[in-house]
């Protein structure tokens, strides 16, 4: 484990360029404890005929990015492929925490260090709402997202998918309109700000999560792991925690996170058998049924 009064050192990657201050810097300053923060951006020392070459055509799957504050609207396909050779080149063992700062390209990596995957973590919360039977709204930045939404599990539930661009409140007022039999929304992409969740509770009077928010419950549970304070926790939630081991905060934060008992045995160098025993060991201690449950306590939602 790292040194509990030491910086954590936290390296997190963007999808446009960095820095996002509007973004890492709000997560940042919410985080217990010292923390040494690094950004890099899949599009930075890019010029702009290389981040044209990178954008979306009509019959490509899209994804919305931020470079000096400007919307890019770039191909998925062409953008996996610049994630995966950056996130290659760097030294991702030279930081205690990687976060993956995407809900479109990064569902599939995997990683031998310890990482919030913000993908994975935010597609966790959603499915495990709608699994429930709560009815989930999802709001995406452009119109061409509501066809291109691909988390296959959703198929099973009551999903309603609108969009509205970043910067529009008459559309995200639109968009609170057709989302209003829904017991829960998520602004489903980094761009939205609290500014925007706040607009959106009020419109639609239910509970709005952002992205960032449920990244940083990720992360502030790796920093409760490395034995740093839990204070920042919900008082109900920091009461169960105390419990835990740090192995089972580790281990908690990937299951949050949707990973497989493989993968988190994969990031933190154990055995999948070993998984499985901190897995319930971790329901047991925290007094829910179900990785679902967890994950509902974790983001403040209720516990049956």
């Amino acid at each position: 484990m790292p040194d509990s009064n030491a910086a954590m050192r936290i390296l997190f990657v963007t999808l446009g360029g960095s820095p996002r201050s509007n973004l890492v810097s709000e997560i940042a300053t919410e985080l217990a404890g010292p923390v040494d923060v690094t950004e890099t951006g899949l599009l930075d020392g890019l010029e702009a005929p290389d981040i044209a070459a990178l954008g979306a055509r009509r019959d490509e799957e899209s994804l919305v990015a931020y470079l000096d504050e400007q919307e890019v609207v770039l191909s998925r396909q062409k953008i996996v492929r610049r994630a995966s050779e950056l996130i290659a080149a760097l030294p991702l063992k030279s930081y205690d925490l990687v976060v993956l700062m995407s809900t479109g390209i990064f569902r599939e990596f995997e990683s031998t260090v310890t990482t919030v995957n913000g993908q994975r973590a935010v597609e966790s919360v959603i499915i495990s709402l709608a699994a429930r039977g709560e009815r989930v709204g999802l709001v995406v930045p452009l119109h061409r997202h509501v066809n291109e939404m691909d988390i296959p599990a959703l198929s099973y539930f009551s999903v309603k998918i609108t969009h509205a661009r970043h910067q529009s409140d008459d559309e995200l007022r639109r968009a609170a309109e057709y989302l209003a039999d829904c017991d829960y929304i998520v602004l489903h992409s980094m761009g939205y700000d609290e500014r925007k969740r706040r607009l959106m509770a009020e419109l639609t009077r239910k509970p709005v999560l952002l992205p960032r928010q449920i990244i940083l419950s990720s992360i502030r549970l790796f920093q409760s792991a490395a034995a740093r304070s839990i204070a920042s926790m919900p008082a109900g939630l920091a009461e169960r925690l105390a419990d835990l081991t740090p192995r089972e905060r580790q281990v908690m934060a990937l299951v949050c996170e949707g990973l497989s008992n493989k993968g988190i045995a994969r990031q933190l160098a154990i055995s999948p058998k070993t998984v499985e025993i901190h897995r319930s060991n971790i329901l047991r201690k925290m007094k829910v049924p179900s990785s679902g449950a967890l994950i509902r306590l974790v983001i403040g939602g209720r516990v049956q």
